[in-house]
């Protein structure tokens, strides 16, 4: 006996939810944008003066701001990734420059939380196929996370090494709050957070790793991720070493 199921329905639902999700965000975008603007110009004193009440007042504000809008490059990027038009431009790049640009990137957050980072890149003249652009955003959410669920004067290592198989492995391993280990499973879904995560309140949309997930897989790496509830979580990014990217429309040039 055979049973038959038409998905139609569903994939017509889940269609339709990806293009609300990608209008809404693209509709909020500009707006976001101008607050930004105006705001930032209030702060640097660009329309006159103004008292510290004010000013922490407006901070708030534009820190509160800055959170829509990476909740809506999260959303912009998901629904790029689901309608296939996340492009990829792929170079011969080091990892040492890309975790520079994230370290930099992340380096207010670090100080803010007193978080030692330690690196041991064994492999800093080694080249990788990559699009520059798109392994930042994997390891900015990456860190990101790492940073939001270490605890104040808690420690990130950072590890890049060869394995003996051909891939460049990337370690980033905090001492934070760790997975639960039935939901870890889970962790590459879209929108999913850990319920203990959740119970502390921190800001988050659940799409970091997704996305993360997704850029790997396009490099022909492969992303792993192993935790342990109050011990900390370890995600390591295995990347190859020689470019097997068969994709169309996607190139490799030299660095």
């Amino acid at each position: 006996m055979k049973i038959f199921y038409d998905f139609t329905r569903e994939k017509i639902i889940d269609k339709m939810k990806s293009d609300f999700i990608s209008i809404a965000a693209h509709q909020l975008r500009t707006p976001l944008s101008a607050i930004k603007w105006s705001t930032g110009m209030i702060l640097n004193g660009d329309t006159g003066p103004i008292n510290i009440e004010q000013e922490n007042l407006l901070r708030k504000s534009y820190v509160s701001n800055e959170v829509m809008i990476t909740l809506v490059n999260d959303l912009l990027n998901v629904s790029r990734i689901e309608e296939g038009r996340f492009g990829y431009n792929f170079i011969n790049g080091s990892i040492q420059e890309i975790l520079d640009r994230v370290l930099n990137n992340a380096k207010q957050s670090i100080e803010k939380g007193g978080i030692k980072i330690v690196v041991d890149n064994q492999e800093k003249h080694t080249l990788v196929c990559l699009d520059k652009e798109k392994m930042i955003l994997a390891l900015q959410n990456i860190f990101d996370n790492a940073i939001k669920y270490t605890p104040r004067y808690g420690t990130i290592t950072v590890t890049v090494k060869k394995s003996n198989d051909g891939f460049l492995l990337v370690s980033i391993k905090d001492s934070g709050v760790g997975i639960p280990k039935k939901e870890q499973a889970k962790i590459f879904s879209k929108f999913f957070r850990a319920s203990n995560v959740v119970l502390m309140e921190t800001e988050g949309t659940g799409l970091g790793l997704f996305i993360v997930k997704n850029i790997i897989d396009k490099h022909g790496g492969i992303v792993t991720l192993s935790s342990e509830e109050n011990k900390g979580t370890e995600v390591i990014i295995r990347l190859p070493l020689e470019c097997k990217i068969t994709l169309p429309n996607l190139f490799l040039r030299d660095n």
